[in-house]
């Protein structure tokens, strides 16, 4: 017995330790200063002031409105609807509040994460439930990183309202959107007090199985203690960095599916694209060690130049080689308020020249 418990205190006692300590480390010091989508999801504790300065600028009210179910929509009359991923669920600071700040009328779709837009704009103008009589503008958000896998499980097909669907739009009514990112966990909540995340701070401590990527940029293009790290998700890269052949085809297919409804139901239709952080910032990395990515240029070579394609990154890049700083939120994989009023702006330059036609 005496033996087993020497053997323990110097195999299974220093481990159990070292847990207890980081679990504390985590719940006491790392949880309360994460901010951030790449703060949260890599345990970094970037810490609040950022987000503090970059809220003395952005809009302080919200004035578009918001749709949680797909029903909802036959009961919506509005110059805009947005249907989008997280680029297009960021509510206050989000694009379409700058574009209902200039007077034109925006409803947004809430997507579920993990739901492709491509899909979901088709499913809803198939269904009828968008048309010429409710709708005149429909902005479909895909951004960059999930496009090619969007495109693959791509699928058209007739769908129904179902009887619950149809009960629920009878009580539907649109709310302001007050979202904001995805919140951060409690303090002191199970997540915070978890074994895992303390087993997976080590990991990414350590340079193993970490989510997010780092790098050193050439000049200083962010408003904080260290202007010149880069930090964005792997999936930017892993995701891939050029389109495949066989994507090629099947973007062509699902750009003139999409397309084809939005004219049946009498809707102009608009694809944005959000380029991600690392394409938008891969060119003023140090001795970049990362692949190049060429995947925003190959989707407007494959459909072509048209004003229904809006290619975020045409606009968002001169700005940061301007030397415009936050443009992407330096704790986060979106985009600044900063970068939603440019593309506010320039949609609605769009949205006008085409009702000027």
């Amino acid at each position: 017995m005496k033996k087993f418990l020497v053997r323990l205190s110097y195999t299974v006692l220093p481990v159990w330790a070292i847990l207890v300590v980081t679990v504390l480390y985590i719940s006491l010091y790392v949880s309360p200063r994460m901010s951030g989508d790449i703060g949260r999801l890599a345990c970094i504790p970037f810490g609040f002031e950022y987000d503090q300065m970059l809220e003395q600028g952005a809009l302080k009210d919200t004035f578009f409105m918001t749709v949680n179910r797909p029903a909802e929509l036959k009961r919506v009359q509005t110059n805009v609807l947005t249907i989008g991923d997280s680029f297009s669920q960021m509510g206050r600071i989000g694009y379409q509040n700058y574009m209902a700040q200039q007077g034109v009328h925006v409803v947004n779709m809430h997507l579920e994460p993990h739901n492709s837009p491509l899909q979901e704009a088709y499913n809803i103008l198939n269904r009828g439930l968008v048309d010429s009589t409710r709708v005149k503008v429909l902005i479909v958000e895909n951004v960059e990183r999930d496009f090619e896998l969007n495109v693959q499980t791509f699928r058209a097909f007739t769908t129904e309202m179902t009887e619950s669907e149809e009960m629920e739009s009878d009580n539907a009514v649109a709310e302001p959107d007050e979202s904001k990112s995805v919140e951060a966990p409690k303090a002191g909540s199970s997540t915070n007090w978890s074994v895992e995340r303390a087993r997976n701070l080590i990991l990414f401590k350590t340079g193993y199985q970490s989510p997010v990527f780092t790098a050193t940029l050439s000049r200083d293009l962010f408003t904080c203690d260290a202007p010149r790290s880069l930090y964005f998700y792997h999936d930017d890269i892993d995701q891939g960095v050029s389109m495949s052949p066989a994507s090629e085809e099947k973007t062509r297919l699902v750009w003139q599916s999409l397309n084809q409804k939005a004219k049946e139901q009498g809707v102009f239709l608009i694809l944005m694209i959000a380029v991600d952080k690392y394409d938008a910032y891969q060119s003023f990395i140090i001795d970049n060690p990362y692949p190049r990515k060429t995947f925003c240029e190959e989707i407007e070579r494959v459909i072509g130049k048209t004003p229904q394609l809006f290619m975020s990154k045409q606009y968002l890049l001169p700005l940061i080689e301007k030397g415009e700083k936050d443009v992407f939120m330096f704790n986060d994989s979106h985009w600044s308020y900063k970068a939603s009023s440019l593309v506010a702006n320039e949609l609605v330059n769009r949205i006008n020249a085409h009702s000027c036609q």
